[in-house]
């Protein structure tokens, strides 16, 4: 298990550029309620990135609540969903690819434009100064922690070939870190290997990046190994 936690960060007031409003027909209250929502229960996290809890999204992304729970448990990747101090939340990079491309979808002006300003506001808390010192100091912990998890992963042998771990192995991610980038995952012992300098090489020769094909080329890594 990972021993990188998430925690709830409050949004700082005034640390970002709030969305123009565009459309001058529309009922401003409507657009005050993306800003409460925005601004009280919209947070960051210290894996640098944005969180919306569940009963937020009915007004985030301008749904019925019935309609908006079908969008979470059937559109919304499970990827982004999370649980963070009990409470079910969801990654803004999922809600606003929803948002996105409902925008452009979408025959309804109003309903485009809501979707529009309301993922303005979650981008524009992602990039917020706040949100880039968090990721700054995120960087530093992951470089810190990256090291230590060739020992706890428990295991003293390549987990491909069964040989005993040599100087140069190292704990390699089943899952590329590079674009399975959580940071709770990234640092979890349990979402990855051990194994030699020989069995890393050529598990990058033939660009393995995810877990399902890294099981399915066991065998073929270990014998192009031994042919060598």
């Amino acid at each position: 298990m990972s021993k990188f936690e998430l925690v709830a960060i409050p949004v700082k007031s005034n640390s970002y550029e709030k969305p123009e409003r565009k459309n001058q027909n529309i009922d401003s209250k409507k657009y005050d309620k993306i800003d409460k929502e925005c601004s009280e229960n919209v947070f960051l996290s210290n894996d640098g990135n944005v969180y919306i809890p569940v009963k937020s999204v009915p007004t985030i992304i301008n749904q019925q609540k019935k309609r908006a729970n079908y969008i979470i448990d059937n559109i919304i990747s499970d990827a982004d969903k999370r649980n963070i101090a009990g409470q079910e939340v969801i990654n803004s990079a999922g809600i606003n690819y929803y948002l996105d491309k409902n925008s452009h979808q979408t025959r309804d002006a109003e309903d485009a434009e809501l979707n529009r300003y309301a993922r303005n506001h979650l981008i524009g808390i992602g990039d917020s100064d706040q949100a880039e010192a968090i990721r700054r100091q995120l960087d530093t912990h992951t470089n810190k922690e990256l090291p230590k998890l060739k020992k706890q992963r428990g295991s003293d042998v390549d987990e491909i070939t069964g040989e005993p771990l040599e100087k140069k192995a190292a704990f390699h991610h089943s899952n590329e870190k590079e674009i399975f980038n959580y940071p709770n995952d990234v640092l979890d012992p349990e979402k990855g290997i051990n194994v030699n300098d020989e069995t890393h090489k050529e598990i990058h020769r033939l660009n393995i990046m995810d877990s399902e094909t890294l099981e399915k080329n066991k065998e073929k890594i270990k014998k192009n190994i031994t042919k060598k």
